[in-house]
């Protein structure tokens, strides 16, 4: 009504609702144009046409004829669409009782928590959802009581370093990346750690436990269905297992793509959040030299270079399973047909309907078995990336056992002051001899006097130092 207005629009429809709002109506049959003409001429001139009306009301709802103007078709206030929308539903809304085709029921506002109670009614669903809101309830105080645990005990001089070192490891994988020399952050790009400390460490702690129990559960129905045919029909036996091994080759063949796919989308992403990083760091000088479409631009890129690995393992991920719902449909084909060649009377109609049905749950078993195995071995590749850098080299140990002071050292101690005004002159002292080639190291007093005294002195190294510094400075102001 509005972007298209001005335009000429041809729509070609059963749907008599939208005939009202064109300016030109044109009536086909068997290819042929029968006649041209507007809706309302076309209405009173048209049998044909009126007929097509008509079987539409009895059908559809009588009066859903839109008896659109110009005026309204050219309007552009969204609200007064709006209110015409609103205005048609509360007109046509209620359904009549004559009406083949009844209006679709919908619930208005906000129903609360109906809906929830509804649902956890449903096969002991307040036992499960209550057993699954306690145990994160301890989990959640498990681990406020391990924090302030930490917390409490990092200054207690009670607690061994061991012991905070261990509950810390309970509490995450970063204690080697803490104990990891300098070099490794000089050689090491920031985004390479924020990628495995981040989204790395969040598919192990998350997806993997998931998967591993989505994966033994879907396993143990796929096999237990194909256990079930095979009681029933032990000739599909001669199938299946031939089904079994070119699934396990099809697996392996996927692994091979799917896991290098997945490591380069972990290295991609690396770069992504790297240049991110940067970015962020650099900002000041990026807008001081106007910069910033080229860090845009090579930003996109990097994200671009990142999802193509992630699209690639979508598609490779699909061609499995197109292949996996082939090898479970010729399965069932093959049970279905042992059951219709066997002689009557060998398995009662119960067991074959049993059977039938594990066959028909063996295509989502099966494509659910591996899809979710190919999952762990995605997540896994986050294993892989967390490992190297658990075993980072660590710098110096913090104690050294052989070179470790006796328990009770110090056993006395005293401190001697000696000559203490002297101390920022033999500093002096030291700079100006390590400026000439060879420095005292016995920490002896050479000179002490008044500043203006011992500039003045024949041979003193302090007043060599002032005009040294002294000559430096007026060359630098003469350029």
């Amino acid at each position: 009504m509005e972007g298209l207005a001005e335009k000429t629009v041809l729509l070609v429809t059963h749907q008599v609702d939208f005939l009202p709002a064109f300016d030109f109506v044109l009536l086909m049959s068997d290819g042929e144009i029968l006649q041209a003409a507007p809706y309302q001429q076309l209405l009173t001139s048209s049998k044909d046409f009126q007929d097509l009306v008509n079987a539409h009301k009895e059908t559809a709802g009588s009066d859903r004829l839109m008896d659109v103007t110009s005026s309204e078709r050219n309007s552009n206030s969204v609200k007064e669409i709006r209110k015409t929308y609103v205005e048609k539903e509360k007109q046509f809304g209620a359904p009549k009782g004559d009406q083949l085709i009844k209006q679709e029921e919908r619930e208005i506002g906000d129903q609360g928590f109906k809906p929830y109670l509804q649902y956890l009614s449903q096969n002991k669903g307040y036992v499960y959802f209550s057993v699954a809101v306690l145990s994160q309830i301890i989990f959640v105080i498990c681990l406020i009581l391990q924090n302030s645990w930490m917390a409490a005990n990092v200054d207690n001089p009670k607690v061994s370093t061991l012991k905070l070192i261990l509950v810390y490891l309970s509490i995450g994988l970063l204690n080697s990346l803490f104990r990891a020399p300098m070099s490794f952050y000089d050689s090491t790009p920031l985004g390479r750690i924020l990628s495995r400390v981040s989204s790395d460490l969040s598919i192990v702690d998350l997806d993997v436990p998931l998967g591993l129990l989505f994966a033994v559960a879907a396993t143990s129905n796929c096999y237990a269905s194909l256990t079930v045919l095979a009681v029933v029909t032990w000739q599909v036996m001669f199938v299946s297992i031939p089904m079994i091994y070119f699934a396990l080759r099809l697996q392996r063949y996927y692994f091979a793509t799917a896991k290098e796919l997945m490591r380069m989308n972990g290295t991609t992403k690396s770069f992504v959040a790297n240049h991110l990083a940067e970015s962020v760091a650099g900002a000041v000088t990026i807008r001081a030299f106007e910069e910033e479409d080229r860090f845009f631009v090579k930003n996109f890129n990097l994200i671009d270079i990142n999802a193509s690995p992630f699209f690639h393992s979508f598609a490779a991920n699909e061609w499995l399973i197109q292949r996996l719902e082939t090898v479970s449909a010729v399965v069932l084909a093959s049970a279905a047909l042992s059951m219709v060649v066997l002689p009557p009377g060998t398995f009662s109609s119960g067991f074959i309907g049993m059977a039938l049905s594990y066959g028909l749950s063996l295509n989502a078993s099966l494509v659910f078995s591996i899809q979710n195995q190919c999952n762990i071995a995605n997540y896994i590749i986050s294993v892989e990336r967390l490992n190297q850098y658990t075993h980072v080299p660590s710098e110096a140990p913090e104690v050294i056992e052989g070179n470790r002071p006796p328990p009770n050292w110090p056993v006395v101690g005293r401190v001697e002051i000696k000559e203490l005004q002297v101390l920022g002159k033999c500093q002096l002292h030291e700079a100006v001899q390590e400026k000439e080639g060879g420095l005292d190291s016995s920490g002896k007093l050479i000179e002490y006097d008044e500043p203006m005294k011992l500039m003045k002195r024949e041979g003193s190294l302090f007043g060599k130092l002032v005009k040294e510094y002294w000559s430096h400075f007026q060359s630098a102001e003469a350029h």
